[in-house]
């Protein structure tokens, strides 16, 4: 048993879905979080909100996100519970923790209203960004630092990566947490695999021929890799393809089968095949970026003597991102 209070580290993630994992048979090297469930424990039954804000007002204060504010996303859309904003009868995470003497930071998405900023709801620290959904990864201008004056990582233009940048930032709070001596909670909200998808070179790179097989393919494969480390029954079928709603996708794929689903992979032309592959292959890299940044974490903690007297939680705030379908936002014609 532990003889002081422990660390807790919570891991989120901005729309993933959870068997792209490796420990949940995805196809996506994730050796970090694959350790951290084979040493710990994996959930097999989870429940978030399906929308980004009221899935993390739930997760930071333990309410139905209604309670606190937060019916859909961060803008005023109608009575009480959809005020946008986590309203002030609500406690969090770092400011109940508080009466225990512990520490709270944060680093990453905040993506809870803009009235009240992570430093007036409990966090001792924070870099990240407050408002919106979505952030370039290589511009480090999206990012802020609270309080006001305090130190923040200078980046030349060619270094920085908002996945590597967000890590570098909790290293840094933990660090000034071991001086305090007192226990800590770190709250660390990644911007990966959101959209825009865009991922550092090294880490796409090994995923270069991957998806190239197509989705009919991978998706059977995944499958029963799910059914072989018990993500799923052994008795799952696997699903249909996924509807197609946009008539200007639908155009663009060019093929759609006659119950208007997503087209057999081999029915699509090559530069469709070749576009979407390589979509699909920097989100591979973003997983494993971020993959890449718990591992850093993970030997901070037990370089420090603390990864045993640490709680890490990993989870996504909900699944993966379906807008406007194969292509996302990118609706541009193919020269």
């Amino acid at each position: 048993m532990a003889k002081t209070k422990p660390n807790v580290v919570l891991i989120l993630n901005d729309d993933m879905g959870y068997s792209d994992l490796g420990c949940y048979g995805g196809e996506i090297e994730t050796p970090n979080l694959d350790r951290l469930a084979r040493d710990g424990l994996r959930f097999s039954q989870f429940y978030n909100t399906a929308r980004c804000s009221p899935s993390r007002a739930s997760m930071l204060t333990g309410l139905h996100p209604h309670q606190t504010g937060i019916g859909i996303l961060t803008y005023d859309s109608g009575p009480e519970g959809y005020a946008g904003n986590l309203n002030k009868r609500c406690v969090t995470i770092p400011q109940a923790l508080k009466a225990s003497g512990y520490k709270s930071y944060m680093s990453g998405k905040w993506h809870v209203g803009d009235k009240l900023s992570p430093i007036e709801r409990g966090f001792d620290d924070f870099y990240g960004f407050l408002r919106g959904y979505a952030v370039d990864s290589f511009d480090a201008r999206m990012m802020i630092r609270l309080p006001e004056g305090k130190p923040q990582r200078n980046y030349k233009p060619d270094e920085y990566f908002a996945t590597d940048a967000i890590t570098d930032h909790a290293l840094d709070f933990v660090a000034t947490a071991r001086q305090s001596r007192q226990p800590w909670f770190l709250y660390l909200a990644y911007q990966a695999p959101h959209f825009p998808v865009q991922s550092r070179a090294a880490d796409a790179a090994p995923y270069a021929n991957t998806y190239s097989q197509g989705w009919d393919k991978l998706r059977a494969e995944r499958l029963a890799r799910m059914k072989r480390v018990g993500s799923v029954a052994r008795n799952t079928p696997l699903t249909p393809r996924s509807k197609i709603h946009l008539p200007e996708v639908a155009k663009r794929l060019g093929s759609m089968t006659a119950d208007g689903n997503n087209p057999p992979w081999e029915s699509l032309d090559a530069e469709r095949r070749a576009d979407l592959a390589g979509r699909m292959k920097t989100y591979a890299g973003m997983v494993a970026g971020m993959d890449r940044n718990i591992g850093r974490l993970i030997a901070d903690l037990k370089r420090n003597g603390e990864l045993d007297n640490t709680l890490i939680l990993f989870l996504s705030d909900n699944g993966a991102c379906a807008e406007w379908e194969p292509f996302g936002f990118d609706l541009q014609p193919l020269a």
